[in-house]
């Protein structure tokens, strides 16, 4: 699936918030006496795209949130994509009807952190004495930029390789592979008439596993055009070189996921929404799932989503404690059945208890990392999938080197 944060509306957020400003203060904001107590009730709005399974979960926090904050009448808002969360963001912060908090993932949220949209944390945790020790300290990392904290951290997952079971037994292939060489070999002779050997969707999250499997990476733009990162491509390269590979755009697809559950490639990069995704749309395909293979280098991307706080919420203590009122045990039990990774250090080891298909992946908590795309995301993602879709779907002649040399002086540091 497309995790990708969709940043095309950044410029018109920046505008819509910058217009709302004066409404930026902390004081309650009430609704009215509620409650036995007659307690004011401050109405928070938590704004989020995901699964109906999702929203049953959030609506259910919800509807509990007042045991721990009687002061607080949370609402759930569900968009239905990234895509349309972005894109209506703008209007609604200038109408001032937008949620007070929302729920994203770290790929791409550093462009938004730099453009000053998120509201920093560290003083609002002092004032609220909400207890943040119970988070890892490598996903609370994750969370934050110049030494200042800017999510209330939900899950954390390594990425993940994904392997149709039952393809790679009727291909007399063993031992699931651990490196790209075995996967380009397994490649090959999984591919049939009717089916590819893998899947590469040429989208950053995607491209950038492929790179920190050859121990590279973006650097916020400081290493784009690294010797590994140019070694990645050239294993992308190569895999489509084979005919082997293919790309979802290629066959009418939306993204990887559906490929994979329509049984046309047998391998394919994912993460941990492919459980609550397949569970759906193919209910009968049995899978295995293990770390993202090995180019030079053990590596892959840490994805974790988090609670946001906006820049002109109307009351950030509230959101903030409704935010964190969402990591409780109950809540974060039942994501961990879908496949997430819960961020609080003591229920994270329940993971591969619920998740036992996601065992092998164990190891890779430990080394898996950030995304680290420059500041300019947008801009880079989108320049970083049209020169591979150039070169790979579209027949322009350039080389992995001459791809990312060309990148990286759009984005010197």
């Amino acid at each position: 699936m497309n995790k990708t944060l969709k940043l095309s509306a950044a410029a018109a957020l920046t505008l819509a918030l910058a217009a709302c400003g004066s409404g930026n203060d902390n004081g309650a904001a009430t609704s009215g006496a509620s409650g036995d107590a007659g307690v004011k009730k401050t109405t928070v709005t938590m704004g989020f795209w995901g699964t109906a399974q999702d929203l049953k979960t959030y609506q259910e926090a919800a509807n509990t949130i007042s045991a721990q904050y009687p002061n607080i009448e949370l609402k759930i808002k569900q968009y239905p994509s990234s895509d349309q969360f972005w894109n209506a963001l703008p209007g609604e912060i200038a109408a001032q009807v937008a949620p007070d908090f929302i729920k994203i993932s770290n790929e791409g949220a550093y462009e938004y952190i730099q453009k000053g949209l998120f509201t920093p944390l560290d003083e609002l945790v002092a004032s609220t004495k909400v207890d943040m020790s119970i988070f890892s300290e490598a996903v609370t990392n994750i969370w934050k930029a110049d030494g200042k904290l800017y999510g209330v951290p939900n899950s954390s997952s390594p990425a993940m390789f994904f392997i149709n079971e039952e393809m790679w037994k009727n291909a007399g292939l063993g031992a699931y592979p651990t490196t790209w060489d075995e996967v380009e070999t397994a490649a090959k002779k999984l591919k049939t008439n009717d089916v590819y050997g893998i899947t590469i969707n040429l989208d950053p999250y995607h491209i950038t596993n492929y790179a920190k499997s050859f121990g590279g990476g973006w650097d916020n733009g400081k290493s784009i055009n690294s010797k590994e990162n140019v070694q990645a491509l050239q294993e992308i390269f190569d895999l489509y070189a084979s005919g082997a590979a293919v790309t979802p755009k290629s066959l009418g697809y939306g993204w990887d996921g559906e490929v994979f559950a329509n049984k046309k490639s047998a391998m394919t990069t994912g993460g941990h929404w492919y459980k609550s995704f397949l569970k759906d749309a193919a209910p009968d395909l049995n899978y295995a799932v293990v770390p993202v293979p090995k180019g030079t280098a053990q590596g892959s991307t840490m994805i974790s989503d988090a609670y946001v706080v906006l820049k002109d919420a109307k009351n950030k203590e509230a959101a903030l404690q409704a935010a964190y009122y969402m990591t409780n045990e109950k809540t974060q039990t039942e994501f961990l059945k879908l496949g997430n990774n819960s961020a609080v250090k003591s229920l994270s080891a329940k993971y591969f208890e619920e998740n036992p298909e996601f065992k092998e992946l164990k190891p890779a908590l430990d080394y898996s990392t950030d995304f680290a795309y420059p500041a300019d995301s947008k801009r880079f993602k989108d320049e970083l999938v049209n020169q591979l879709e150039s070169a790979i779907l579209g027949g322009v002649k350039k080389s992995p080197q001459d791809i990312l040399d060309g990148i990286q002086s759009q984005f010197k540091q």
